[in-house]
Formats: C-alpha cells, structure tokens, sequence
C-alpha cells in the first residue's frame, strides 16, 4: 500500500538502492571469506613449519577468530608468543612473531584490494573511509566509515543525488 503512494521514479530509485546494497554486502562477506581463508592456510603452513601439534585445529581457530575486526588473530598470537617467550622457548617464540608479521603483513595488503574490487569501490576511498571514520567515533568507525560509503555509492550510481538536485533546481523529468 505504501509503495502505491510513491511517485515511479523513487519507486525505480529504491529498488536500484536495494539491489546495489545487497551487491555491496555480498561482496562484503565474499572479501571477508577469502582474508579469513588466506589467513587460516598461511597459519596452517607456518604451524606445519614450527612443527605444532594440532596444527590443523590451531589454524581453524585462529582462522575463525580472525573474523573478528582488528583484534583477530592477535588474540591468540600475543599471548601465546609471551607464553613461549616466558617459558624459556625463545626459538619457538621467535617463529610464531615471524608467522603473526607475515599475518599481519598480508591482511593489511590484501584487505584494501579485496574489499575494493568485491564491493566495487576503490582502494584509496576505503582507506580513507577507514581512516575517517577511526578519527571521528573511534574503534566502531572502522566499521561506519566503509558502510556510509558503500552507501553514498550506491546512491550517487542510483541517481538519487542527481534527483535530488534536480528537485531543488525545480526541474521536470524529461
């Protein structure tokens, strides 16, 4: 009923809006699929390496925790690299801090490229958007900055923008 109520063009600008949010969120979860998955075989191999018992299921967790936006993988790294540095495993301690840079190391890299080409936008815009969004509201930010966005995108390729300037300017459709 409500829909009836509203003109054609909004109609057809919604429905646009709705499709190019819901591309944008797939590719989302997509990107965020592949860091996990890449992560999980690099924690896997270095494991393997550093010669760990259950390294598989290790890998898994480690895997699984990274969803887990900035805290990730250091939640279990950290605390483990201290216990072996306490410990007296210096060796072992040294490996798993070599294995959580190289984690470390190519999820910073990898992060910006990935979300940029499944969500469509690019690189540098989501770093600043990252970036902005930090400084303003802090940890959360991380998050907002990326969406508002991947929103503003998506209304600027839908024509709202566009409408909505016409609107004010008191131009007819043509």
């Amino acid at each position: 009923m409500f829909q009836k109520l509203l003109p054609n063009k909004v109609q057809t600008s919604t429905t646009k809006v709705l499709v190019e949010l819901k591309k944008a969120l797939f590719g989302f979860l997509k990107a965020q699929a592949t860091l996990i998955s890449i992560t999980t075989l690099i924690v896997l191999v270095g494991l393997l390496v550093l010669r760990v018992e259950y390294a598989i299921t290790i890998a898994l967790i480690i895997g699984i925790v990274d969803i887990l936006p900035y805290l990730g993988t250091g939640l279990v790294f950290v605390p483990w690299i201290v216990y072996a540095a306490m410990s007296g495993d210096t060796h072992f301690a040294i490996g798993l801090g070599v294995l959580y840079l190289v984690v470390l190391v190519q999820r910073q890299v990898m992060e910006p490229k990935l979300l940029s080409s499944n969500i469509g936008l690019d690189p540098l815009a989501t770093l600043i958007a990252l970036f902005v969004g930090f400084k303003l509201i802090g940890f959360l930010g991380l998050i907002v900055g990326p969406v508002l966005l991947v929103i503003g995108r998506t209304l600027h390729h839908a024509g709202v923008f566009q409408d909505i300037w016409n609107f004010i300017l008191g131009k007819k459709e043509a």
